[in-house]
């Protein structure tokens, strides 16, 4: 991911929470996770925060799945894409390494 966005010193700050979350977006959700990570994932637009209800009166067809871990969608909090996880998940390993 490119070192504007994901530097080394915001994964050294956030890793434990960044790698709970790539695996399941809702461990960010009503646990305590930093208000400052939260508004920094939302304002470089990688996750959404607070999902809107999935009902089925909302949806012309079938409302989408509650979770879907595939894609990186939780009940609560979703990333944009899985492409957008993947790059978090590249970067923690990179840092890693």
């Amino acid at each position: 991911m490119n070192d504007k966005y994901l530097t080394a010193d915001i994964i050294r700050k956030w890793r434990d929470w960044l790698e709970e979350a790539v695996e399941d977006p809702d461990k960010l959700w009503g646990r305590g996770a930093p208000e400052d990570l939260l508004r920094w994932l939302v304002g470089k637009n990688l996750i959404i925060y607070n999902m809107h209800y999935r009902e089925q009166q909302f949806w012309v067809d079938q409302p989408p799945p509650e979770r879907d871990q595939e894609l990186g969608v939780g009940r609560y909090i979703a990333w944009q894409t899985p492409l957008h996880r993947e790059a978090v998940r590249q970067a923690l390993r990179e840092a890693s390494a």
